[in-house]
């Protein structure tokens, strides 16, 4: 019995020794607060407003995401200063989600330049984060730091391996446990998951975006070219079912055979193009598998007409949405 006992002491050592055990989060179903992810605020046709914390809290979401483009409001020579007005508004939205009891993960957003021209915009990149982080370092537990949304194109799996490990670096000097969420490289695609390469950090949190199959989910969408047919249905046919489960399961093995690493789905999302009906069906049943594998998830979006889930023009719920997403949601 007390061989026993010193085998399983010891296989705990051995995970805490390799910086990972399993851990449940503390967060569970929240949603994308869009609008700072454009080049300004409203250039895009979204606000992030203050009435919007205190729907989501209700709607039954426990944290948000904010998008938020700290690289177009920086200086391109060193020290690449954040502009103060940006703070200032990060600050209060912070303040907002705090108080209405929701957790917060905000990220660098539409770094585009860095995507193109990595070596160029190294230093930048940590330089914004050196910033971010001194910022709120003194900051609740309940704001998480997201590295960079959908690393691509010449930000290679390699050169971000090299990236985060850097900018987890920077951040650890200031926030030495602060929650840190990264993103997979190839646009947070899950099947590149098996490329990352993390250092050894208890508080890191890997993400990936899931918008399969990318025909239904981004049809008629103008910012993809070609642009893809409408009239894709999504009817959850076994076959439909199966290929979403093998892929979260393609993530889960990974996390598993890592060390039970925690597991996010910053966004998924269904374009407004595609019908209701299939949206709603193709909308649960992401939601639901990724919770049955623990998978935290947070819905692309909140407010914005092409992927929203609440009218922010008429200013009611997109409630067949809702009700995908939370189905024990109160809200009628």
């Amino acid at each position: 019995m007390r061989r026993i006992l010193w085998i399983i002491l010891l296989t705990l050592f051995i995970f805490n020794i390799n910086g990972y055990t399993q851990e449940k989060l503390p967060i569970r179903r929240g949603v994308n607060l869009t609008g700072l992810e454009a080049p300004f605020e409203g250039s895009w046709g979204v606000y992030v407003k203050d009435e919007y914390f205190e729907l989501v809290k209700k709607a039954g979401f426990d944290h948000i995401r904010v998008p938020i483009r700290w690289n177009g409001h920086a200086a391109y020579e060193p020290p690449y200063t954040i502009r103060d007005y940006l703070f200032e508004r990060v600050d209060h939205i912070i303040e907002m989600a705090f108080k209405n009891k929701l957790y917060i993960i905000i990220n660098i957003h539409n770094y585009e330049e860095l995507m193109q021209n990595p070596e160029k915009h190294k230093e930048r990149f940590l330089a914004l984060w050196r910033q971010i982080a001194e910022h709120y370092k003194n900051y609740p537990d309940t704001l998480w730091f997201e590295l960079l949304n959908e690393p691509n194109t010449n930000l290679t799996p390699q050169l971000w391996n090299e990236y985060l490990a850097e900018a987890v670096k920077v951040i650890r000097e200031t926030n030495p446990t602060r929650k840190i969420v990264i993103d997979t490289a190839n646009w947070a695609n899950y099947n590149t998951i098996s490329f990352l390469k993390l250092p050894q950090d208890r508080n890191l949190i890997v993400s990936f975006h899931y918008y399969n199959p990318f025909n239904f989910t981004h049809q008629g969408a103008d910012w993809v070219q070609p642009q893809l047919p409408v009239g894709v249905k999504w009817t959850g046919s076994d076959q439909e079912k199966k290929a979403i489960e093998r892929e979260l399961d393609f993530t889960l093995e990974w996390a598993e055979e890592h060390g039970n690493i925690p597991l996010y789905m910053g966004e998924f999302g269904a374009y407004s193009k595609a019908d209701m009906e299939s949206r709603v069906r193709w909308t649960d049943f992401v939601a639901r598998s990724a919770e049955k594998r623990g998978i935290a998830w947070s819905y692309w979006d909140f407010a914005s007409a092409g992927f929203g889930v609440y009218d922010g023009l008429n200013k009611m719920w997109r409630i067949e949405l809702l009700k995908a997403l939370i189905p024990e949601t109160k809200i009628k």
